[in-house]
Formats: structure tokens, sequence, C-alpha cells
């Protein structure tokens, strides 16, 4: 199959207002930095609650992050698209204040859209690098922008 175009189909006011309603990363304190064809740009400022036991960020918390960038970047790409499989590679324990994670996709193929996400801590080393896969429903973007209206 051929590798398929990466020109967004959703523009960023609607991505916004459709990632609006994750009432989970709202909760984690999870932000969308910046969309573009490119990539997404995630950001989080690390508290007391994002740690575990050891006093490093909860793996569960760069995973939350990782999963939101790759959703955020392929829905913008390819409405609506859902994860199949993610994959995680955990490079250090992050001390850290504040996340960043960049989201940009290497391959989309039919249904399916391929993404990397990497991770940064507050002193821009990486702490994980994270594959995700997703399945790409082809929604019109105009349904998209209905629901987030009706939601306001």
């Amino acid at each position: 199959m051929e590798e398929q175009s990466k020109m967004p189909v959703m523009d960023e006011e609607t991505a916004r207002a459709f990632f609006q309603a994750d009432a989970f990363v709202k909760l984690a304190g999870i932000e969308i930095e910046k969309i573009t064809a490119d990539s997404a740009v995630i950001t989080a400022k690390i508290g007391p609650q994002h740690l575990n036991a050891n006093g490093f960020v909860q793996g569960g918390m760069l995973y939350t992050i990782a999963d939101f960038a790759f959703a955020v970047h392929a829905n913008f790409l390819h409405p609506t698209t859902v994860t199949q499989g993610g994959h995680i590679n955990y490079v250090r324990a992050a001390k850290t204040t504040a996340l960043t994670a960049v989201a940009k996709e290497t391959l989309r193929s039919g249904h399916n859209t391929l993404s990397e996400v990497i991770i940064k801590d507050d002193q821009d080393q990486i702490v994980c690098v994270c594959n995700f896969n997703g399945f790409v429903k082809d929604v019109d973007v105009s349904q998209i922008k209905r629901m987030t209206k009706e939601e306001q």
C-alpha cells in the first residue's frame, strides 16, 4: 500500500475543542501546546500527585501523556483514530517539574497509522520513547465540528 499524505484534515481549533472532552487528561494536568501537520506538542506540569513511591514520575503518567500526544496528532491528521497498541521504552527515571511529549507520524497506510512519541523532562533529557499504532475510522470532520459545538 502507498503511504498517504500527512495533510491535516482537522483544524487546530476543532482539535482543541474535541479534546476538551477528555476529563482524565484534564485531571492529570496535561495540555495541548501546539498541533501542526508535522507534530503535536503536549505538556504537563508535574506535582506530587504524579509521583510514585520512589519520588519519580509514575509510569502511568508517562504512558498517559504519550497516548494523548499520539491521539491528538493522529486525530488532527485522520479523524477519528483510535489507539490499537502502544509500546513504551523507559530510558531514565523522571525526576522533573515538567514533561513535554512530541508525537510524529511515521507512516499512514490504509486504515493504519504509526507514530513515535518522545517524552522529555524539564532538562530536555529523553525520559521515554514510545511507538503507537492506530486504526483510522475516516470520519468526516464536519461530524466532529458539530459534536464539539453541541457540547459547548
